[in-house]
């Protein structure tokens, strides 16, 4: 919890109106590219009306003057997933091409599914991207393993380079720093909530959850009531379900866990806890929507994805991470959405997830100066505002992270992706042993419980006697 409290709401209602100039690289020439709409920045205040806080809005367009550098022409790969960020790469490939001619990118997007096969196997035979995405789960490791490149001597060598490093929140710039140095360029940031169908909650006689005091009566309570009455059945069929409860961790039951009061792993991450009695209780509640036929299971989900039903109106709720807001905004036609937070756990507590992707530079690259021109560049203030305004994620960026918060963009509630950063945690990956080594019995186990109704305590217990062994050192 103390890593997410350096990125506080008070910090990124503090915005500076910077206007960040080229700092790419060194050498310049005399042409200058003219960059209006990526400098719109929504500015935010919190003041006190009638004695509420409240947040007011200004709209702060600006003009910067970007200089391209001076590069030998040069081809550079860049590594990514995720079909929905198609436009915000789009977009900043665009500008870059103005900035910086006569680098030639070669944008590659990989399925999630096979991405990180493919990359690990690509760095071990060293045929690696230049560029590429990296979470936090596989930094740990691969940072560990000498895999990346050290881009601490750029930044200390350029102040320019420097002050747009240091305007990431404090956070996103920890998670990418190995043994005190910069290995990875914080990209975004994401918050998890729950999407909710207006319609479908109209239709059975529900009130939008109050939002006062950060909506504190939407506790498990009137989640499962909600949950409830929105599931219908025809028969022995369920045709609308309640809310969609996967088995996944970052929008899905971490978030009830941590809630809770409950861990994965202790605080020297050397034992598994997930079979502690908070996170069991957790665990149980946030199960019991598959088991009371509230959520749908595994062959529904597998004919039609979550994301599918629900913006095809068959869901009531479902976890969201900040990421998934864009699509949603495209893909929900025929009725209305709107946003609500984690339910408050018994602790009286609602916490969530917290995450950020990073680019990257492998550390064999035969194109160094073009693959950190590049990173630079989508590092820097038009190059992170580019990605602020295509509505797809937020960016790590203090002065370009508002302009993803515009009034423009839906759903109503959209500020609870900033309001719950104060209530969010990362998860707690490890190097060595690396977290997909221990991860996948916690996977295992779920499924066991989800599909074929293992008891919860019984699977945690089968899953922390491997994983304490493979935190020891003593299996794989």
């Amino acid at each position: 919890m103390n890593e997410s409290r350096n990125f506080s709401r008070r910090q990124f209602l503090k915005v500076a109106a910077v206007a960040a100039g080229g700092s790419l690289l060194a050498a310049c020439q005399p042409k200058v590219v003219e960059v209006e709409k990526v400098v719109t920045q929504i500015v935010k205040e919190e003041v006190i009306v009638e004695g509420t806080p409240k947040i007011v809005e200004k709209v702060v367009e600006k003009v910067v003057q970007v200089t391209p550098v001076a590069a030998k022409a040069t081809e550079v790969r860049y590594m990514w997933w995720g079909s929905e960020q198609q436009r915000a790469i789009d977009m900043q490939l665009d500008v870059f091409k103005d900035l910086a001619p006569n680098v030639k990118m070669n944008s590659e997007l990989v399925p999630w599914a096979q991405y990180w096969d493919k990359l690990w196997t690509a760095l071990a035979g060293g045929d690696a991207p230049d560029t590429f995405w990296l979470n936090m789960s596989n930094f740990a490791s691969l940072s560990a393993k000498g895999q990346l490149m050290n881009i601490q001597p750029n930044l200390d060598a350029d102040e320019k380079l420097k002050t747009d490093w240091e305007l990431n929140f404090d956070s996103l710039k920890a998670a990418y720093v190995f043994e005190g140095d910069a290995y990875s360029w914080p990209r975004d940031y994401d918050t998890i909530t729950l999407a909710v169908n207006r319609s479908l909650m109209d239709e059975a006689g529900l009130p939008m959850p109050d939002s006062a005091n950060d909506f504190a009566a939407w506790d498990w309570a009137m989640c499962k009531q909600y949950a409830t009455a929105m599931t219908k059945k025809e028969g022995d069929r369920t045709t609308q379900y309640g809310m969609v409860a996967q088995n996944t961790s970052q929008t899905g039951w971490f978030n009830w866990v941590y809630s809770n009061g409950g861990t994965v792993l202790n605080e020297g991450r050397t034992q598994f806890t997930l079979n502690e009695a908070p996170a069991v209780e957790a665990l149980r509640e946030y199960v019991s929507y598959r088991r009371e036929g509230l959520a749908p299971g595994a062959e529904s989900l597998q004919t039609m994805g979550a994301s599918d039903q629900f913006s095809t109106g068959r869901v009531g709720l479902m976890h969201i991470g900040s990421w998934n807001v864009g699509t949603l905004n495209t893909s929900v036609v025929d009725f209305e959405w709107d946003a609500v937070p984690i339910p408050y756990a018994p602790t009286g507590k609602s916490m969530c997830m917290i995450h950020g992707l990073g680019n990257t530079i492998a550390k064999n690259t035969k194109v160094a100066e073009a693959a950190f021109t590049w990173v630079s560049f989508l590092g820097s203030f038009v190059g992170s505002g580019v990605l602020g305004n295509s509505d797809t994620v937020i960016p790590s960026r203090a002065d370009t992270a508002p302009l993803w918060f515009s009034p423009q963009f839906k759903p109503d509630n959209r500020a609870l992706f900033l309001t719950w950063t104060d209530k969010s945690l990362f998860f707690p990956n490890t190097a060595e042993p690396t977290t997909a080594q221990w991860n996948v019995h916690i996977t295992n186990e779920m499924t066991l419980v989800m599909e074929e109704g293992k008891d919860v305590q019984e699977a945690m217990d089968t899953a922390k006697a491997a994983i304490d062994d493979i935190l020891a050192g003593k299996a794989v």
